[in-house]
Formats: C-alpha cells, sequence, structure tokens
C-alpha cells in the first residue's frame, strides 16, 4: 500500500475538487489538522444493514425489539466514548456512533451518501476504502460494519493492514455465509449478480475474518456470533425483492438475475426465510 502525503479530497459543500497536503498527527491532536470542510447538523434516517427499504409499519412492529437487541449485542463489546474513530463506509453504524459519543471520522465515495450525516462531531471525507489518504495513526478505531464484503477478496488483506498503520483497534460486523436455505440462495444470487457488473457481494465465515485480521498484524480480543431468529413476512419479502429489481435495473444486472430473484421470491414465501447470523470482531494492534 502506498502512502500519501498529497492526495485529492472533496469539498462536499462546494461540489469542486481540491488538492490537499494532509498533515495528520497522532491521535492526541485536534482532527481538526485534517483539512476537510465540516458540515452543520441535519438529522436522517438511517437504513437497517444497507438492505432494500421496507414497509415502515413492518419495521415499527416488528423489528424494533430485535433492532435494540442487534445493535446492544454489537456495540456492547466496544466502549466508543470519546474515542476518535473513522467509519468505512457511511450509514447505520455513523448514526450509532454519533449517538454513542465517538469523534467520528466518516469514509465513503458517495458525496451523496456523505451529506447525510452532515453533524458537528462529524468529519466527511469522499475517498474510496482502498485509497485512503492517511499517512500515520490518526484514530483509537476502525469501523468496517458491513462494508468488506463489497470489496474485492483480493483487496482485503492491504485494507485491513493500511487499517493498522491508521487506527490502533479494528472492529468489523459481517453477515455470515450460513443460514437458511432461502438465506443461502438469496446470498449467491447476489453474488452472481454483483460479480455480473464488476461488483463484489461476498459473505466469508467467521475463521476467514479472523485469520485475516491476525495475519495483518491484530489481536483477537472479540469474536462474536449474534442470532438472528425472525422470520421474515412474506409481504415484506415481498417489498424486498421489489425494491432489489428496481437498485438492480438501474445498475444494468442482466434480466436473468432478476428472473432468478423472482422465483426466489416464491421459494422463500413457500419455506420462509431468515436473515443470517451476524459475526462481530474486534482487534488490536500488536
Amino acid at each position: 500500500m502506498k502512502t500519501y502525503g498529497l492526495t485529492h479530497l472533496y469539498l462536499i459543500n462546494l461540489g469542486r475538487e481540491i488538492t490537499l497536503k494532509l498533515h495528520v498527527e497522532p491521535v492526541s491532536i485536534d482532527l481538526s489538522a485534517v483539512a476537510v470542510e465540516l458540515l452543520r447538523t441535519e438529522q436522517q434516517a438511517m437504513s437497517l444493514e444497507r438492505i432494500p427499504t421496507v414497509s415502515k409499519n413492518y419495521f415499527e412492529d416488528n423489528i424494533s425489539d430485535y433492532e435494540r437487541r442487534k445493535n446492544k449485542e454489537i456495540w456492547s463489546v466496544i466502549n466508543v466514548k470519546d474515542l476518535t474513530v473513522i467509519d468505512l463506509g457511511v450509514g447505520e453504524s455513523t448514526k450509532r456512533l454519533i449517538d454513542l459519543g465517538a469523534r467520528v471520522i466518516a469514509i465513503d465515495r458517495d458525496a451523496n451518501k456523505l451529506k447525510k450525516y452532515k453533524n458537528p462531531s462529524v468529519q466527511l471525507i469522499k475517498c474510496d476504502i482502498t485509497d485512503l489518504p492517511f499517512n500515520s495513526r490518526i484514530a483509537n478505531l476502525a469501523v468496517f460494519y458491513f462494508t468488506l464484503h463489497e470489496i474485492d477478496p483480493i483487496m482485503h488483506k492491504e485494507v485491513i493492514s493500511t487499517i493498522r498503520r491508521i487506527s490502533s483497534k479494528i472492529m468489523v460486523v459481517e453477515p455470515s455465509p450460513k443460514g437458511c436455505s432461502a438465506y443461502r440462495r438469496y446470498a449467491k444470487l447476489w453474488r452472481r449478480a454483483m460479480h455480473s457488473i464488476g461488483k463484489f457481494e461476498d459473505y466469508r465465515d467467521i475463521s476467514y475474518w479472523k485469520e485475516l485480521i491476525e495475519n495483518c498484524g491484530f489481536k483477537i480480543v472479540v469474536l462474536k456470533k449474534i442470532k438472528q431468529n425472525m422470520v421474515i413476512p412474506s409481504k415484506v419479502l415481498e417489498e424486498i425483492v421489489q425494491t432489489t429489481i428496481k437498485e438492480w435495473e438501474k445498475m444494468s444486472v442482466e434480466s436473468r438475475y432478476i428472473k432468478e430473484l423472482n422465483e426466489f421470491l416464491e421459494y422463500a414465501k413457500k419455506n420462509g426465510m431468515k436473515w443470517s447470523d451476524l459475526i462481530v470482531i474486534i482487534g488490536e494492534s500488536r
């Protein structure tokens, strides 16, 4: 991995590219030294684990208790209050980190996603996770929250090795590739559809992430699986599939995958579907 003394960033609210020389010091400094425009407060609704939007009533009536339990189990393993945390891929984790009192550096290559998390306590940086613009340790923790499976597996080791250089701890939250038959079918179809357009949706077992993180110089201090037992109602499965079809069409996914998705829907409605278990791993730099 290259180091970056001179890099390209974007001022999110100005919409123009600038060239900046970063002078990044250890964690004890004021992070305003990172030359990124801070955006002011504007609260936005968070997404659920980067899955397509489903009915409001479903979330209100069925998800709230599950979400509270899930969030408690994930975030109870580490106290992030007053820590400087790099959030790699904005979303639900960004909102949660803000609520828990972390000083957040939010990284995403999509400027529109970044704008949803305008907050005085958050620094927003538009860049690719595989090309981070830091050349020294600036954070206490780096969080990959349902992010790494969307990165080419060939790049995993390089990405994690870079994180060890810029953060003293790493936290990885990922879906397990295992689960009920309907879920396994759904996950395989997503992977094949994304591969067909040069993207990734590659779920890995807990042993893969553990070995990867250890091989990059971290000591594992938390290794946890969170069970997900809630069956997804048929109506919600229909909404998920229809939303996914619209998303795939925008991405120019071939029609044969959309046909398979509709066939999957009938299978899942007949056999039932639960989301997979979740994997939570935290490593400390050795």
